[in-house]
């Protein structure tokens, strides 16, 4: 495990945990920030119990350690912080951490600092956490994040990180949305039509995507431990076609595109079981949510306004 930090331990206790210094972690463009509300689900006693982001934050542990094994020297990776939520015991999570093996890169030290100076600090690719106010002042500074719902879910395997995304809201903008809000369903069909050759605008949670993306390029001729999906209301016409052509333009792989044309989601999420699904619209997170699907909300554009 890379080396955690807590404010003004004794020099016994650092070399305890094993400290790193803020200074002494390189931040990628692959930084994951978790909250650790969404990490774990803090009940009484000092065990914590997995809560609705460890699958993935698991998953990542071991893509990095799959990208270690092939390429020792590699430094394009996911670095994972851990922000405790206000009051948490650094103590406990930090224990926690240890008692379930996660390779987390960094626990932040809260204090009295803002969130926002948190994330500008670490510049993460994506912000997870179970406070919808926190998430929504990300995503209003710019920073790809979602709200995670602490629910039952399936488990999953740990061989392959399998991540699902919406499309508009969520790997692009809302332009086609809003069109959808003030013209109606024909008027979008017309709109997609005459713009399917037009590619769409990118959306919060792109840089995330991307970062995958590159990651998965490091796995040339191996049996790649990551797995990327499209599930997407849109049809197969000209609303899908120009999806496709975005991704295409703008060369971005995506595994496999689900084009349900408004069907209900969570059957086929249920079926694919991702680590987690990115969807801007709460009832389609409460669907997945139904299915036993860890779904993150993405509060972003005109469904959210």
């Amino acid at each position: 495990m890379s080396n955690l930090k807590r404010k003004r331990q004794s020099s016994t206790e650092r070399r305890k945990h094993k400290i790193t210094t803020n200074s002494e972690i390189t931040m990628t463009s692959f930084t994951i920030a978790v909250s650790s509300c969404a990490l774990f689900r803090h009940e009484t006693g000092d065990i914590y119990f997995k809560g609705v982001a460890f699958p993935f934050v698991k998953a990542l542990t071991m893509v990095n350690q799959r990208l270690t094994e092939l390429r020792p020297a590699i430094k394009d990776r996911c670095v994972i912080v851990v922000i405790p939520a206000d009051r948490q015991d650094m103590n406990h999570l930090i224990k926690n951490i240890k008692i379930y093996n996660l390779k987390i890169d960094r626990v932040e030290i809260t204090g009295e600092k803002p969130l926002l100076d948190h994330l500008k600090e670490i510049k993460p690719v994506l912000y997870l956490s179970t406070n919808p106010q926190d998430v929504r002042d990300a995503i209003n500074a710019g920073y790809g994040a979602a709200t995670m719902f602490q629910r039952d879910y399936h488990e999953h395997s740990d061989d392959v990180l399998r991540v699902a995304f919406d499309g508009d809201g969520v790997l692009f903008s809302d332009e086609s949305e809003r069109v959808y809000k003030d013209q109606g369903l024909q008027g979008f069909l017309e709109n997609e039509r005459i713009n399917e050759d037009r590619a769409l605008e990118l959306g919060p949670l792109i840089t995330f995507f991307k970062a995958l993306v590159n990651l998965q390029q490091k796995f040339i001729l191996q049996n790649c431990p990551i797995r990327t999906y499209l599930v997407t209301s849109r049809g197969t016409t000209s609303p899908g076609l120009r999806v496709l052509k975005t991704l295409q333009g703008r060369e971005l792989e995506i595994n496999e595109a689900f084009f349900l044309s408004g069907a209900h989601k969570g059957p086929v999420l249920k079926a694919i079981n991702p680590h987690i699904f990115f969807d801007d619209q709460t009832p389609h997170i409460d669907g997945a949510l139904q299915y036993g699907v860890i779904g993150a909300h993405v509060p972003y554009g005109v469904r959210n306004e």
